[in-house]
């Protein structure tokens, strides 16, 4: 463990803690977002038969390779998710056309759109983890990767690096954990630091796996810093020269992505709304020293 003196951006009160009556309306429909004030590319995963892209049927199985294509690209050129095992697309409108229910289970009871942000047209279905990524190199050094899922027990993560996945070279993946902790880890392709074991205070407000959730990372090449949201509320920054001894710094954007890891049991990985662009900038910031920790809060948590 690493004792050097860290600076950790917090803000106690904007963290959002989650409840099953609170989660038919958390999800963050493309061009919803109050953290993306332009974006670069953005996915519904909308189903063929609801209006979408051709070639994406309501399946649980592998797609044909024009349904990876990214459904919104703003003027720039077409590009596809790579990805590794491939994911389906399913809906939770009447007859729940392509679902396969599993482990954890889908939230059946919120149905139709239990994400509250169009998981009724359509969302990504895998029967297991997944890893998807878009290029991303060139495009902006400071940008806020998004998107919607279903907890899982072990992880949501949401990565940054010189490849897709969490394994690629100068990466860097936020792994928001879904056993109760209410924890978050930082990984570089080889080690895995659990922010609570620097930041005892830290917490995502995360309870437990089962219900759709908007996970979002603010990362800044420059300044070296990320900003972790769940549900749009800001639940820290941290300053990555300095934590954990700066084994996190120099992260590259080569690809930016979305995915999830299983725990032991668990069966099923659903994703929805996936968008990166540029943030929209905070109003304000308030600091706070105390001894070798400086403590920065925003003024107000993002929200909805």
């Amino acid at each position: 463990m690493h004792a050097s003196p860290i600076r950790f951006l917090f803000l106690a009160t904007a963290i959002s803690l989650l409840s099953t009556g609170a989660a038919h309306a958390l999800g963050v429909a493309i061009g919803g977002s109050s953290l993306i004030g332009t974006l670069d590319y953005s996915d519904s995963f909308t189903g063929t038969d609801a209006g979408g892209r051709p070639n994406r049927p309501y399946q649980a199985a592998v797609q044909p390779a024009p349904a990876y294509l990214v459904e919104n690209t703003y003027g720039k050129p077409a590009i596809s998710f790579q990805i590794d095992t491939g994911f389906s697309f399913a809906a939770d409108s009447a007859g729940t056309p392509g679902l396969v229910d599993g482990v954890p289970a889908y939230p059946l009871g919120m149905a139709p759109n239990a994400s509250g942000a169009g998981s009724n047209t359509g969302f990504t279905q895998t029967g297991g983890g997944i890893d998807y990524g878009i290029p991303y190199s060139g495009l902006r050094t400071s940008y806020v990767v998004q998107v919607d899922a279903v907890q899982v027990s072990d992880r949501i993560d949401i990565s940054s690096g010189s490849a897709r996945g969490i394994f690629a070279p100068q990466s860097l993946s936020i792994f928001f954990r879904g056993d109760s902790s209410g924890n978050a880890s930082l990984f570089n392709g080889a080690t895995d630091t659990p922010i609570r074991s620097i930041i005892p205070t830290f917490n995502t407000g995360i309870t437990g796996a089962g219900q759709w959730n908007n996970y979002a990372v603010h990362y800044d090449t420059l300044a070296e810093r990320i900003q972790l949201f769940v549900n749009q509320n800001s639940v820290g920054t941290i300053d990555l020269n300095t934590f954990a001894g700066g084994i996190y710094a120099g992260f590259a954007n080569d690809f930016v992505g979305a995915g999830a890891g299983l725990a032991a049991g668990e069966s099923r990985t659903w994703t929805d709304n996936f968008q990166v662009g540029a943030l929209i900038p905070e109003p304000s910031t308030a600091a706070l020293v105390l001894g070798g920790l400086a403590l920065i809060g925003s003024l107000r948590g993002r929200k909805r």
